[in-house]
């Protein structure tokens, strides 16, 4: 039995699969990676980056492609996940030093199909702290790096 004490469930490391695709992904735009799956008090960012002079806070979603599901993974981000993900870039805006520093909340939908990496979105200004509050999606631009 203690093998198996290691072992994610499955949901967790396509998760994390999601995570590093995305991490390449900003890598390959120009974005340099500031921290991972950043914990603060209230709340957790899936990735900090810095792209130019702006904090990026990005959300990722990852799904696994199911036939006749026409489900965006960023359908689940919620109102109150927003305003958990909004607080928590305020902390970490606030450790750092700066918080009057310039920023964006992006989320990148990541799909896999059984063979791999399927499609991936990125979209840009998906919401911020307005959006947060209300619960709605901003005016992002999504980026289909499979097009």
């Amino acid at each position: 039995m203690k093998r198996f004490a290691h072992a994610k469930a499955a949901h967790l490391r396509l998760g994390a699969a999601g995570e590093r695709a995305a991490v390449r992904m900003l890598e390959n735009a120009g974005c340099e990676i500031l921290a991972r799956d950043c914990r603060m008090r209230s709340g957790e960012i899936d990735i900090v980056a810095r792209d130019g002079l702006r904090l990026v806070f990005v959300e990722v979603k990852t799904r696994r492609l199911r036939p006749g599901v026409e489900m965006a993974p960023g359908t689940n981000l919620r109102a109150a996940q927003k305003r958990r993900i909004y607080r928590a870039a305020a902390g970490y805006r606030k450790k750092i030093g700066n918080p009057s520093v310039p920023y964006r909340f992006d989320l990148v939908e990541v799909i896999f199909s059984r063979f791999g990496l399927y499609a991936m979105f990125h979209r840009k200004g998906h919401f911020g702290a307005r959006d947060a509050k209300r619960g709605s999606s901003g005016n992002a631009v999504p980026v289909n790096y499979f097009d």
